[in-house]
């Protein structure tokens, strides 16, 4: 995997030509459907605008009746999702094999002809954004999005305050929907609290690593041990994978359970990080007796 030429394919080219759709107007009012094709405004570099490809992808939408002829790109495209993501940078022109595609009602036959028609789309997920996906807590059941044609893996490349880039790999049929921007927030979260109070660089734990960005970057940070626990069986394939291509080969524990059944020591730190909207009450007090410095993210 060769992040720097994947970040600069990003970029455009200088002969680009970037293009706005009225976002909230009846694209069947906007483009001529029988020009929409994989070609239509495409530079000699391989790249479309986003705008375009995403007028494509609705245009297939309403022709298959999953979506209102009168939709606009505002109300009614899917959730499009990069299959790479550097930090804040997000492409206007995309290449080929570029995108995830999330929906609710999206239909095999659907996401054949996408896939078929639509060189930018590298994946059409079945489900909506608002549903969490992975294991949220011991009482849940693993669930997914659904795919239904191409490859749902995805790159996620922060930057970080230690001058060090952290890379994770996910797929985002099983994987909670978090982008770089996000993951860098929190990394900053957290740059801030160590420094602000001192915290001792001995054991960490992140009680609910995910993938473990987390506790990769504790790792980068100078921690004696990383303890990594994630209450998913999902979690830890991928999050191993992360670990090995970070180049992580300090100390560390993996442990997959639910934090409240976690039994380990003591330890210098524990980062909570949950799901939105979750009620970490009982983490919380576990957390604060078996930790000098809790931090919730």
């Amino acid at each position: 995997m060769n992040i720097t030429e994947k970040i600069n394919a990003l970029e455009p080219c200088e002969k680009c030509s970037d293009v706005q759709i009225k976002k909230f107007s009846p694209l069947k009012d906007l483009i001529d459907f029988n020009t929409l094709t994989a070609d239509y405004m495409r530079c000699e570099c391989g790249k479309r605008p986003l705008d375009i490809v995403m007028s494509h992808i609705l245009k297939i939408m309403i022709e298959s009746q999953i979506v209102k002829e009168n939709a606009t790109l505002r109300r009614n495209s899917p959730v499009p999702l990069s299959n790479f993501y550097y930090s804040s940078l997000n492409p206007q022109f995309i290449n080929k094999k570029s995108l995830i595609l999330l929906h609710p009602d999206f239909t095999g036959e659907v996401a054949q002809r996408l896939i078929r028609e639509v060189p930018e789309v590298a994946c059409v997920l079945k489900g909506s954004p608002q549903d969490t996906v992975g294991q949220s807590d011991k009482d849940s059941k693993i669930s997914h999005f659904e795919i239904l044609e191409g490859d749902d893996e995805q790159v996620n490349v922060m930057r970080t305050l230690l001058k060090d880039k952290i890379i994770i790999v996910k797929n985002q049929s099983k994987h909670h929907i978090e982008v770089a921007t996000t993951t860098e927030q929190k990394l900053v979260q957290l740059h801030n609290y160590l420094k602000n109070n001192n915290v001792k660089r001995g054991i960490a734990l992140d009680a609910m690593c995910g993938l473990g960005a987390i506790g990769i970057y504790l790792e980068k940070y100078g921690f004696e041990k990383v303890i990594f626990n994630d209450i998913n069986p999902e979690m830890i394939d991928v999050l191993e994978y992360n670990l090995e291509i970070n180049e992580v080969k300090g100390d560390y524990e993996i442990h997959n359970h639910a934090f409240e059944d976690l039994e380990i020591d003591p330890v210098d730190l524990c980062v909570i990080d949950a799901f939105p909207g979750m009620d970490i009450s009982e983490i919380q007090e576990k957390a604060e007796k078996i930790a000098d410095n809790v931090i919730i993210i």
